[in-house]
């Protein structure tokens, strides 16, 4: 009986020990995990931000780039005959068919139903293209084309604009082709897209120059923006039967502090969604009248596409 319960005992001691050892390395993960944590604080403290470019690694990375990404001058998008192109044609959806390949099938799939691989973990998944409902920008000729010119926010549907608007088109006859019961192109809604985007007068894209390139000229960019923004100034004061122009020069508080403000921020030319976003945060102080906040949908379409065409077309 003495020698059963010594036993029992010793079984009751073991199991207490790994119980103990359990707490004891549960514990010491906990104090190297802060201790971690804090030394990690006070290394990100001593960083200093200002400098943090100037490292030999990173100058080195930023010379080959600009070995690499030579200046390009922006050049003038060509104008486009929204009707012609809008106007079904086998040249132009074989076109689109490429295009679609290279661009789309990893989201949309082959049969362009939302079911390609890389759009698997998209949430909301990609466009179904054979269902003809719940379109955010609908279906037709115009709606796919604002989609692919400005892209979808809070989806995974970025912009197009870096695609030509002919290239644009030709997608859209072959995404038509998914089904046959998409409205069609009509004159009116081409005209109000030729409106909304200059396609028959074409827009010049930005300049695009390397970053350190772009920093050297730091001094020189400033001297042109003021010049840039006087000619913008200029041109929209010159604008009197322009209903667009009217709008604009009525959101001014201050000319000067508006383009100023709109020349800091480009971000605000991706979409007329992105020029609301960016007039709705401080507008007075950005040199705007507070009624930025009442501009309704059609005007802000309004005043981004006119003051777009006027930043693009006056920078060097």
């Amino acid at each position: 009986m003495n020698f059963d319960s010594e036993k029992k005992k010793k079984k009751f001691n073991v199991y207490d020990l790994f119980r103990d050892l359990e707490k004891f390395y549960g514990i010491l993960y906990m104090l190297l995990l802060a201790f971690l944590i804090l030394l990690g604080s006070k290394y990100v403290k001593t960083l200093d931000y200002n400098n943090l470019f100037s490292a030999p690694g990173l100058l080195a990375a930023d010379s080959n780039m600009r070995v690499a990404l030579p200046v390009k001058k922006g050049q003038m998008t060509p104008p486009v005959d929204v009707i012609k192109f809008s106007t079904e044609s086998p040249e132009l959806i074989a076109k689109g068919k490429e295009l679609y390949s290279t661009n789309c099938v990893s989201c949309h799939g082959e049969t362009g139903e939302g079911n390609g691989s890389a759009g698997a973990a998209l949430n909301p998944p990609p466009r179904n293209f054979v269902n003809p409902k719940f379109w955010k920008n609908s279906p037709s000729y115009a709606g796919m084309y604002v989609t692919l010119e400005e892209g979808i926010a809070n989806t995974g549907m970025a912009s197009f604009s870096n695609i030509p608007p002919e290239d644009r088109f030709a997608l859209i006859q072959y995404l038509h082709t998914f089904n046959p019961t998409f409205p069609k192109a009509n004159p009116d809604s081409m005209k109000a897209l030729d409106e909304k985007y200059s396609l028959s007068t074409g827009v010049k894209a930005a300049n695009q120059i390397p970053l350190t390139l772009a920093m050297e000229l730091e001094i020189l960019n400033n001297d042109t923006l003021t010049n840039d923004l006087k000619t913008i100034a200029s041109n929209i004061a010159s604008d009197k039967n322009d209903t667009a122009a009217a709008i604009v020069k009525s959101l001014f508080l201050n000319e000067n502090k508006a383009l100023y403000s709109l020349s800091s921020n480009m971000k605000w030319t991706e979409s007329s969604q992105e020029l609301v976003k960016f007039l709705s945060v401080d507008p007075v102080d950005k040199g705007f009248r507070a009624s930025v906040y009442q501009i309704s949908a059609t005007d802000a379409d309004r005043v981004y596409v006119y003051l777009k065409n006027m930043f693009m077309k006056n920078r060097l």
